[in-house]
């Protein structure tokens, strides 16, 4: 995924553990990546089991270190017993979605962020997701305070200031960043990056489709407004396409290329020019 971040908080200690629950968001998960024909009912079954195991073993590591975060027990495991790695290069969904990033124990950094709040879902620990551009993180909130655990370092804790540099919001800030995210908006994320390889592929019909489900579970994720507003400009759906670019302005303002595609647009319905005539839409 392109320009984006998952902040995961994890609130609560090793000496507290409220009752876990049962798979709740990793069942959202899973059933996403069921609904986008990316897995079958077979691979569904395989993934609740191994998810519903690895929290068991994650259940009883916590309990044998009770003075220990939550969130550095959950990292080792992941990069340590579990033997998770990371993947920033290869777009494909298998790194992405629930289901594939259990079976090849690889993600990209929404992939493994997910992943950590599934886990920290089941486990009855409160976690939530927030964005930078460009990039998914995750923060435990700790007795002695926050401490971001950066999942492509493997768990290293890194400073804000480093995210804060590495990884700027374009006009200071903008709603869909820095910030808890509700799992509806995690789900949203998730669709956005179904939508986006999609399109890599040209299968714009369903691009279309899962950029349409990312808007609707987060309606602030401005960067799903304007690709969504791209598909549609490239499907022909001109005014639906400028009613998606006026969406991603409303949320934000300061998006890259935003004002770029406006003016594409506008040429286009000026001089009737055929949807794929026009110079593709940037990505976001």
């Amino acid at each position: 995924m392109k320009r984006r971040a998952l902040l995961l908080l994890l609130a609560g200690s090793g000496c507290f553990r409220a009752p876990r629950r049962e798979l709740a968001f990793g069942r959202a998960l899973i059933g996403l990546a069921r609904d986008t024909a990316f897995v079958d009912e077979s691979q569904v079954t395989w993934s609740l089991t191994e998810l519903s195991r690895l929290v068991d073993e994650a259940e009883s590591a916590l309990a044998s270190s009770p003075r220990r975060s939550p969130a550095s027990v959950l990292s080792e495991l992941l990069f340590g017993r579990w033997s998770f790695v990371r993947e920033v290069a290869d777009t494909n969904l298998a790194f992405v979605c629930l289901p594939g990033v259990l079976e090849r124990r690889r993600g990209s950094c929404v992939g493994l962020g997910t992943l950590f709040l599934a886990l920290a879902d089941a486990l009855g620990y409160s976690a939530s997701g927030v964005m930078m551009p460009g990039h998914f993180y995750v923060r435990a909130q700790e007795q002695g305070g926050a401490r971001n655990v950066e999942l492509l370092r493997a768990g290293e804790a890194m400073p804000d200031a480093w995210y804060g540099q590495r990884f700027p919001v374009p006009g200071g800030s903008a709603r869909e960043y820095a910030r808890p995210l509700s799992q509806s908006e995690v789900l949203g994320v998730v669709e956005y990056n179904v939508g986006n390889e999609r399109r890599r592929q040209l299968r714009l019909t369903e691009a279309r489709a899962a950029f349409i489900r990312a808007t609707g579970f987060f309606p602030e994720l401005s960067e799903a407004h304007a690709s969504l507003g791209a598909v549609e400009q490239l499907l022909g759906n001109l005014e639906s396409a400028e009613a998606s670019y006026r969406r991603a302005c409303n949320a934000n303002p300061h998006l890259p290329g935003i004002e770029q595609n406006l003016s594409l647009l506008a040429a286009e319905r000026t001089t009737a020019t055929t949807p794929r005539a026009c110079p593709l839409p940037p990505s976001y």
